[in-house]
C-alpha cells in the first residue's frame, strides 16, 4: 500500500480549519465578504507550501553536491537515508584490501611445493572465487603442468572439489575439509593458526583422504579505505567487516585496518543474522559491495553503496566508457573509491540538517500568521489579517526556506 505524502494531510487540515474558522465567524453575524476574505487567509496560511519546498529543494541541492563528486543517486531521498547511518558494512576483498589476492606462501606435507601448487590449480581451474583464480593464475605464471578435472564442483563459503585422473581433490577451508573427514596433521593446524594471526588467507589442499599442505594467499589493504575508515571514525560512523573467511584472519585484518568490529566464516544467512542484529539495536546499516550485490542482502540493509570496478578489471574495450551501476537501488560512486561515501554521509546530514530548519521555519511562519488570519485579535480592535496578508506571509517563508536550502 502506497504511502500518503504528508503534505496530502496537511492540505486536508488547512481546508477543515477555513471552514470552521468561516462558519464560525458567519455565525458571529460577520458580514459575508469579511467571512470569506476570512476563510482565504487561513486556507492560505494552512497551504504546506513551505514544508513542500523545505524538503524538496534540500534534496536537489544535497543531490548536485553528490553529482559532483560523480556520486549517482537512484533517488535524491536517498540522501535521508544515508544521513541517518551510522553502521558501515565492509566486504574484504576488493573493498577492505585492493582485491588483487595472490599467494603468498605454500606449506607442503609430503610433496614438493610445486606438486602442491599443480594439485590446486587443477581443481581450482574452472572456480569464479578470487581465492581460487589466484592459485591457478600463479600455477599458470610459473608454467606447471595441470590436469584437466573430470567433475567439478564449487561450494560456497568451503571450497572447490574436483576429480582430476584418478585423484579426488579438495580445495577450501580448514573447517571444511575437517568436516569431510580428511586427515589433517598438527603441524598444519599450528601452521593455519599463525597464519591468520597474521591475517593471511589459508586454503588447505587435500589428495584423497590426506592433506597435501596449505597455500597461504594474502590481499594488500587499500590505502584509499584505510583513510576512508578514518575519516568514517570521525564522523562515528561505526565499521563491520562481514567474510567468509577464518575468524582469527577477519580479525587481524580488520585490526590492521581500524575496522571496529570482524565476524569470519559466515555464510549469506549468516550474514543476515548480523545484519538484523545490527538493525535490532536501532543502527541504520549501508553495506558496500563492488559489483552485483546478494538480492537478500540487498533487501535487509537500509542503504546499498556499490563502488564501480578497479581500473585493474576493466578491460581496454571499457576504458573509455562510463562505469554502469549493477544494482537499480543502489548508490554508485563512480571513482570506485570508499572515501567518497564519508563525502556523501555529510552532504546526507547537511541535507537534514536543512529540512529539520526549514521545518521548524514553516512551523513559526504558521504559528504567526494563523492568529490574525483567523481574527484571535479581532475582539481587541485588530482588523483580520487579509488574505493578501497571509499570502505575503508564505511568500516570505517560501523566501527563508529557499535561502536555507540553497545555501
Amino acid at each position: 500500500m502506497k504511502k500518503i505524502p504528508t503534505s496530502i494531510y496537511l492540505l486536508i487540515v488547512s481546508a477543515i480549519l477555513s471552514v470552521s474558522i468561516g462558519y464560525y465567524w458567519h455565525t458571529a453575524g460577520l458580514d459575508d465578504a469579511t467571512v470569506l476574505d476570512a476563510v482565504a487567509a487561513v486556507f492560505i496560511t494552512g497551504l504546506p507550501l513551505p514544508y513542500m519546498l523545505g524538503k524538496i529543494l534540500p534534496y536537489t541541492r544535497g543531490a548536485q553536491q553528490a553529482k559532483k563528486k560523480d556520486i549517482l543517486l537512484s533517488h535524491n531521498s536517498q540522501l535521508a537515508e544515508v544521513g541517518n547511518i551510522d553502521t558501515l558494512i565492509l566486504n574484504r576483498h576488493g573493498i577492505v584490501t585492493e582485491g588483487q589476492p595472490y599467494v603468498a606462501n605454500l606449506y607442503p606435507t609430503g610433496v614438493s611445493p610445486n606438486t602442491l601448487l599443480s594439485l590446486a590449480a587443477s581443481a581450482e581451474k574452472q572456480a569464479s572465487h578470487p581465492l581460487g583464480r589466484a592459485i591457478y593464475e600463479t600455477a599458470s605464471q610459473r608454467g606447471l603442468q595441470l590436469l584437466e578435472a573430470s567433475t567439478f564442483n564449487e561450494i560456497p563459503g568451503c571450497g572447490v572439489e574436483a576429480i582430476v585422473g584418478r585423484n579426488s581433490l579438495r580445495v577450501g577451508s580448514l573447517a571444511w575439509l575437517k568436516r569431510e573427514g580428511i586427515d589433517i596433521s598438527a603441524e598444519l593446524i599450528t601452521k593455519n593458526d599463525q597464519l591468520a594471526q597474521k591475517g593471511h588467507c589459508t586454503v588447505f589442499v587435500a589428495n584423497g583422504k590426506y592433506c597435501r599442505g596449505i597455500i597461504a594467499i594474502d590481499d594488500a589493504l587499500s590505502e584509499d579505505t584505510l583513510k576512508a575508515i578514518r575519516k568514517l571514525k570521525r564522523q562515528h560512523i561505526h565499521t563491520v567487516m562481514l567474510t567468509r573467511e577464518n575468524k582469527r584472519t577477519a580479525e587481524a585484518i580488520a585490526k590492521k585496518a581500524g575496522i571496529d568490529a570482524a565476524h569470519g566464516q559466515l555464510t549469506t544467512e549468516g550474514k543476515l543474522r548480523e545484519i538484523q542484529l545490527l538493525k535490532a539495536r536501532g543502527t541504520g546499516v549501508a553495506i558496500v559491495e563492488r559489483g552485483q550485490a546478494d538480492p537478500e542482502i540487498a533487501k535487509a540493509i537500509d542503504v546499498l553503496i556499490e563502488l564501480a570496478p578497479q581500473r585493474e578489471s576493466i578491460t581496454p574495450e571499457d576504458t573509455n566508457l562510463p562505469a554502469q551501476p549493477q544494482n537499480d537501488h543502489a548508490i554508485f560512486l563512480q571513482s570506485g573509491l570508499l572515501w567518497d561515501f564519508a563525502a556523501l554521509q555529510e552532504i546526507g546530514q547537511q541535507t537534514l540538517s536543512r529540512i529539520k530548519l526549514n521545518k521548524i521555519i514553516s512551523l513559526i511562519a504558521f504559528i504567526l500568521i494563523l492568529p490574525p488570519a483567523a481574527g484571535a485579535f479581532y475582539s481587541f480592535g485588530i482588523p483580520f489579517l487579509p488574505a493578501w496578508g497571509s499570502l505575503a506571509g508564505q511568500g516570505l517563508a517560501l523566501l527563508l526556506v529557499a535561502i536555507n536550502s540553497l545555501r
